[in-house]
């Protein structure tokens, strides 16, 4: 997909871009340290002027109502049996469109967890927190990326704040290029993202950081221009943290241009900087400066940071609603109140936590129970008048369990109609046999997941891990179905 500069929305009809110019003094040395000086100059705006849009041919349909979301927990450990029955009624409640999943490294998330959300309109982020520390093969990862395509998953957010010392193993921090190095690591799985049909995330970085996040940003996309890498460049989106830091709604709106006496490491008495909400108006002059379009940005947590707990920011939810507002108006590139078009979801933190963790205090709602406390109560009263005025979703109960009699109950007597030449069944095991599947997909060309639904809608199913590995039942209803079955015996 190849990304304009201007985009189109729903709401107001038109297009705009803001007209901008930028002189880039000195770069960032590479493998300098914190206080480094760095400084980039651009056309300065005044806050309260208004720049005069210029109407383009639209290149991406977005509609301001539909970019709220959520962040589902702060770790992987929330995707057994049962998960998509007691959270997704909870999601749903919120009139979310979005969400963040922190996705497992050796596994997938269950196909079930992820169809219950799509079928339900909300669409997941999937954030793989990539050690920098460890090594990884790529061919693991692009066979569970081909397996989220195919369940209708379109984002993947490859690494998490690379710009963090502490993200870094010994000495590899203080090493020069520590930007190409990262960039080594990143452009392979990018790669394979595109392959399997997932749009890469580069992502987001801690706001300031070790390494300030606007000099970072920068670099690496400079570093990707360099590498000849335009294909990747076009079809890459930009994740985001956007933490409030104990900041005012419009803090540092306009970006470098309202703000030029502002560097990285050095925000002067009377300026301010991309630490708040308004990241995404930094980074989208960063983009626009080096590859002359704005691209894509997904906010995967924003509101309070996590590890803030400072007075303004004690009442997560009540920033979040003045954010949803600020996202509900028509995106505009001119006004502070206003999120831009590109802003494609910003996804709140945080739905939950389990009790003993730190970011508990941040959840709108109670681990046991998964109803909302006082915080998640406040959210929903804020939204109760356009849930009423919003198209009823599908209800949570039309989702199938995960258990293997509620997935068979609905199978028996079923007529064929397949839509699938070759499917790959994998057992509901918690660990995919992950060398049997990399070298199945390597030479074959098929869907691969746990739904023995999506099994039934294939001509040929490969069932992964040997025939006593599923019950006999499964057998008997994909042989009924019409299936041609044959069977992999993990390496």
């Amino acid at each position: 997909m190849e990304i304009e500069t201007q985009y189109y929305t729903q709401d107001d009809g038109f297009a705009g871009a803001i007209s901008h110019s930028a002189d880039i003094i000195e770069d960032f040395p590479e493998g300098a340290e914190e206080g480094t000086p760095f400084q980039e100059v651009f056309a300065s705006t005044p806050a309260d002027e208004t720049i005069e849009a210029v109407p383009v041919q639209p290149a991406l349909q977005i509609s301001s109502s539909k970019r709220m979301g959520i962040h589902y927990f702060p770790d992987y450990k929330h995707y057994g049996q049962g998960a998509v029955q007691k959270w997704l009624p909870a999601i749903q409640s919120l009139g979310v469109n979005w969400i963040t999943l922190p996705a497992p490294l050796d596994r997938a998330i269950p196909d079930q967890f992820i169809s219950g959300l799509i079928t339900s309109d909300i669409q997941p982020v999937l954030q793989f927190d990539i050690p920098l520390t460890e090594e990884y093969s790529v061919e693991d990862f692009a066979a569970l990326f081909r397996a989220y395509a195919g369940w209708g998953v379109r984002y993947a957010v490859l690494f998490d704040r690379p710009n963090l010392r502490s993200q870094w193993p010994g000495v590899a921090w203080t090493q020069r290029g520590l930007v190409d190095n990262f960039l080594d690591k990143f452009i392979p799985l990018a790669q394979a993202a595109r392959q399997a049909g997932l749009t890469p995330v580069f992502p987001a970085l801690e706001p300031g950081g070790d390494y300030w996040d606007t000099a970072f940003l920068r670099s690496a996309l400079e570093g990707l221009q360099g590498r000849g890498e335009s294909e990747l460049l076009a079809s890459l989106v930009l994740g985001a943290y956007a933490w409030t830091r104990d900041q005012s709604m419009t803090w540092g709106a306009g970006g470098p241009e309202n703000w030029p006496a502002t560097m990285p490491y050095h925000t002067p008495e009377g300026s301010e900087d991309q630490m708040g909400f308004r990241i995404f108006d930094w980074y989208n002059a960063i983009s626009r400066a080096v590859t002359g379009s704005v691209l894509p940005i997904i906010l995967v947590a924003a509101g309070v940071q996590r590890e803030n707990s400072q007075a303004r920011d004690a009442q997560p939810v009540r920033r979040a609603i003045v954010m949803a507002e600020s996202l509900q108006r028509a995106p505009s590139d001119t006004h502070n109140n206003h999120v831009p078009a590109n802003v494609l979801a910003c996804n709140f933190w945080l739905l939950c936590a389990a009790e003993d963790s730190p970011s508990s205090t941040y959840s709108w709602f109670r681990y046991q129970t998964a109803k909302p406390n006082q915080q998640g109560e406040e959210w929903l009263d804020w939204n109760a008048p356009k849930a009423k005025s919003a198209p009823a979703t599908q209800p949570a109960t039309a989702v199938p369990a995960a258990a293997p009699n509620n997935l068979l109950a609905g199978s028996k007597g079923i007529t064929k109609a397949q839509t699938l030449a070759h499917y790959m069944l994998l057992p509901h095991a918690e660990h995919w046999p992950m060398d049997t599947v990399r070298s199945f997909l390597q030479s074959h060309q098929a869907a691969v997941g746990t739904s023995l639904e999506q099994a039934l809608a294939a001509s040929r199913v490969t069932l992964a891990g040997g025939l006593e590995a599923y019950p006999d039942e499964t057998l008997r209803t994909l042989i009924q179905a019409g299936c041609a079955v044959d069977n992999l015996q993990a390496a």
